[in-house]
């Protein structure tokens, strides 16, 4: 059976926030372990070149346990979202004779 052992994460970006550096973080795939050994799969919209790029043109990805809420498949709870009313239809304007 396979489980879910790590996050793979990425580092798009970062910023200064009250004179500290804060880093973005996107999770970009998972590593998994099958009865085969030990599986990468990764968001095929990744792109790297969003990266910091090292000399030898390498980027590095780290790996992060999973979080509890993630871990075993469990569904992460979702807020109730407010229900909206139906929006006015809108008015048929092509009910008009066109003249040619």
């Amino acid at each position: 059976m396979a489980k879910h052992k790590y996050d793979v994460v990425a580092t798009v970006g970062k910023y200064e926030k009250n004179g500290e550096t804060k880093y973005i973080s996107r999770k970009v795939g998972a590593v998994i372990q099958t009865d085969k050994g030990f599986r990468m799969k990764m968001d095929a919209f990744f792109n790297p070149a969003g990266c910091k790029v090292d000399e030898d043109g390498s980027i590095w990805l780290a790996l992060f346990e999973p979080r509890d809420d993630q871990q075993q498949g469990q569904p992460q709870q979702h807020r109730q979202q407010p229900q909206r009313s139906q929006p006015a239809p809108l008015p048929d304007d092509f009910s008009d004779d066109v003249p040619f």
